[in-house]
């Protein structure tokens, strides 16, 4: 199967593009404001502060969303795969500057469609143009959302959430860690030396006791108290 076989079938299955048929779909992707992009792991996509032109389409991989402020620490805001859209909420903006850096987190394709191909495809087709202000209004909660957590709860509060939603979806009080301390920190928007150190108070008072890979939750109740 060709690329373009392969692109044709991922877009397809958006809902995005599910007002277009395949061969429409081809003309897309044939067309000159269509770039696709190929990325090695841990590259730059966009850097903060760069212009977004914009609407980009992850095809394969997976990309994240990082803000990272004057001492360095990074926030992950958001981790985004196969399928997901980024830059539509920047690209009609006044100031259409990217405010976060985004960076592939593996081997990433991205399809990335201009602004005013963009605004055609709304125009040819109303259910694009009503996917895509889906998809923004969307966003917009999901990021007051994430603001809201990382400025109003605390540390403990924090990783005492990220425990239980967890131990919720499994069942199970030992918990897998399947990312490092860094990432997991990265994750939480905390430093890494403040999460270590919130993890051994919290084992000291027997509510969780943990090693390199995994984290079994001692006191239930105390944790459920902390959220």
């Amino acid at each position: 199967m060709s690329n373009t076989k392969i692109y044709i079938d991922i877009l397809k299955s958006l809902p995005l593009f599910k007002g277009f048929s395949k061969d429409h779909l081809e003309t897309i992707l044939n067309s000159k404001y269509i770039k696709v992009s190929h990325y090695p792991k841990d590259e730059i996509i966009f850097m903060e502060e760069e212009e977004c032109k914009h609407l980009s389409i992850i095809i394969e991989g997976t990309v994240e969303i990082q803000k990272i402020d004057s001492n360095g620490k990074i926030l992950t805001v958001a981790n985004l795969k196969s399928g997901d859209i980024f830059g539509e909420n920047l690209l009609f903006g006044d100031k259409n500057m990217y405010p976060m850096t985004v960076i592939s987190k593996s081997k990433a394709i991205i399809l990335h469609i201009t602004k005013d191909y963009v605004a055609n495809l709304c125009q040819q087709d109303s259910i694009f143009l009503y996917e895509l202000l889906r998809i923004i209004s969307n966003k917009a909660v999901a990021l007051s959302s994430k603001l809201k957590e990382v400025t109003l709860k605390t540390i403990r509060q924090k990783i005492c959430e990220y425990l239980y939603l967890q131990y919720s979806s499994s069942d199970n009080l030992t918990i897998r860690l399947n990312m490092s301390k860094k990432d997991w920190a990265d994750k939480l928007g905390i430093q890494r030396p403040s999460l270590s150190r919130e993890l051994i108070k919290l084992k000291d008072e027997g509510i969780i006791d943990y090693d390199k890979n995994t984290i079994k939750i001692k006191d239930l109740k105390s944790l459920e108290e902390n959220l």
